[in-house]
């Protein structure tokens, strides 16, 4: 959860995500994090993202492979990746409510030597397939959140794009008044 708050307080400003927030108005369970999505209707939706860490599971799965038992190895990785898609089972359940958040949330893991393991053991799709739930590791959520960032660029480009025509509106406004009197001076000047 550290290592997650880290990454989004890296990339992204304090008022584009919340720290235990209430995503599912049917539940009281909280979200370690989620990151704030506005809309064309000038709402915002949340993109909830929990961290887990099964870390009892990951230490047997390593332990397996260093003993390079075959059946260990098996069993550890079934166990693991069957805790994982239940840690996803329950994101989904607890955090997604559309429309009041993304039609997906983020399970995030904190290290890259575990999201390998999962990636391997195409958790991925499966993830994605049953509960809506995308996973990331370090790196992957970084470069999620990154193209968030730019998608929040884009948006401030678009809402200033407006206050821009507004101003220029009110300029060429201005640009004719000016022009009405400059007329009308020079026909004063002429007269």
């Amino acid at each position: 959860e550290l290592q997650l708050g880290n990454i989004l307080e890296e990339m992204l400003t304090p008022d584009q995500y919340e720290r235990d927030v209430r995503t599912n108005p049917r539940s009281n369970d909280t979200v370690e994090f989620a990151i704030k999505i506005p809309t064309d209707t000038g709402e915002t939706i949340y993109l909830p993202i929990d961290a887990k860490f099964p870390q009892d599971y990951y230490h047997r799965l390593r332990e397996a492979y260093d003993s390079m038992d075959k059946k260990q190895v098996d069993a550890a990785a079934t166990e693991l990746t069957r805790r994982i898609r239940q840690e996803a089972k329950t994101i989904r359940e607890k955090y997604i409510a559309v429309p009041y958040t993304t039609e997906f949330a983020v399970l995030f893991v904190p290290f890259e030597g575990l999201y390998a393991e999962l990636v391997n053991r195409d958790m991925i799709e499966v993830l994605q397939r049953e509960s809506r739930v995308l996973l990331a590791g370090p790196a992957t959520l970084a470069a999620l959140v990154n193209s968030l960032q730019m998608g929040f660029r884009t948006l401030a480009i678009h809402e200033r794009s407006g206050e821009v025509w507004s101003v220029l509106s009110e300029v060429r406004t201005e640009f004719e008044k000016f022009e009405n009197t400059l007329k009308q001076v020079q026909m004063r000047l002429r007269q």
